[in-house]
């Protein structure tokens, strides 16, 4: 990590090199015009090879919590000459002892955990979820949420964010007070998913508001393995393919975004596709390539990366082994607005 200097400004130029956002107060991703002219389709992928890094000097230099340098460490992305996406991915990392300021705001805000230490939990409207490899958890606009790694390691998840959606609006953001910085747990461990599974209270209103969610990993797995075991032919475009549901209504997990896992087999080839909604992937496990119009991004574990509204792209495992891809889209907010579009090319 010498390459990176010993300071937050080496940082944040090693950082902008490799198109991923800085750290430090006031700072935000670079977005718009200013840039360099975008190449190819405009899809762009992050190495995990610099994100990683990345997150870890940055946890050595940049104090987070109540009262230090920032209220969260987080990174983004940068795709230079492009305007802000309606969607983002950025990752964050949390160091063993540390707890965000909790707050609540317009933003749906969606996570994946990638690694994370017992111990470490998020906390969402007075529930702790714990943080565990592969889990997604959901804290739907205006959820009071902070985060606690209580554990030994580090803890680094990815976050979803509908930003183009919820900012068409005032950004409203109440943050708790400094006396009091963090949120009391006051329901017992599992409520949401005891009250909001097949058998829960009755409402008949699709528009309720969207509870706090866990979707754990082991249960994801064990899907996935029943449909390979079974030998469930998948998706043309997108292999064995899983989305995360409402617990309200069953449909999308958000009214503005929705969450995915695919499964792609070894060696395995999609047939190409496009869609008028913006997608994000993060490489959970494997290796493979992702064909956007004319460009291959080359993917690996850790690896995010972005594919643009209304572009061909295919999907292909290179390894003699699974592949998995988790992902997040604005259909749900395309289809509300009635503009979504979806084609696949023929077979």
């Amino acid at each position: 990590m010498s390459d990176m200097g010993e300071n937050l400004e080496e940082l944040n130029q090693w950082l902008s090199e490799r198109n991923l956002s800085g750290f430090g107060p006031g700072r935000r991703a670079r977005w718009g015009p200013q840039t360099e002219s975008r190449v190819g389709s405009g899809a762009f992928l992050w190495k995990w090879a610099d994100i990683y890094p990345g997150l870890l000097q940055a946890a050595k230099l940049v104090t987070v919590g109540p009262g230090a340098m920032t209220e969260m460490r987080s990174m983004q992305g940068v795709i230079p000459g492009a305007r802000a996406p309606s969607i983002f991915m950025n990752t964050q990392i949390l160091m063993p002892g540390e707890r965000t300021r909790a707050h609540r705001n317009m933003k749906n805000e969606t996570r994946l955990v990638h690694r994370a230490p017992p111990g470490a939990v998020f906390v969402c409207d007075g529930q702790a979820f714990p943080m565990e490899r592969g889990d997604v958890i959901v804290s739907p606009t205006w959820t009071d949420h902070d985060h606690y790694n209580g554990g030994t390691e580090p803890a680094i998840w990815i976050e979803g964010f509908d930003t183009g959606y919820s900012g068409l609006g005032a950004e409203i953001n109440e943050r708790y007070s400094m006396d009091k910085p963090f949120q009391e747990i006051l329901q017992a461990d599992g409520y949401s998913p005891k009250t909001l599974g097949h058998v829960g209270p009755a409402s008949g209103d699709a528009d309720s508001p969207r509870p706090p969610m866990r979707y754990p990993w082991a249960e994801t797995r064990a899907t996935l393995d029943a449909l390979k075991e079974s030998e469930a032919e998948g998706d043309p475009c997108d292999g064995l393919h899983l989305t995360f549901s409402s617990p309200v209504d069953g449909g999308p997990t958000l009214p503005t975004i929705c969450w995915h896992v695919q499964l792609l087999r070894p060696l395995e080839q999609k047939r190409a596709h496009r869609h008028n909604s913006t997608a994000y992937y993060h490489v959970f496990q494997g290796e493979g390539v992702t064909v956007v119009e004319d460009q291959r991004l080359e993917w690996s574990s850790g690896d995010i990366f972005m594919v643009p509204p209304w572009t061909w792209h295919r999907h292909e495992n290179s390894v003699l082994g699974d592949a998995i891809l988790f992902s997040m889209d604005d259909w749900p907010a395309m289809s509300k607005l009635g503009f979504y579009k979806y084609e696949e090319a023929a077979a």
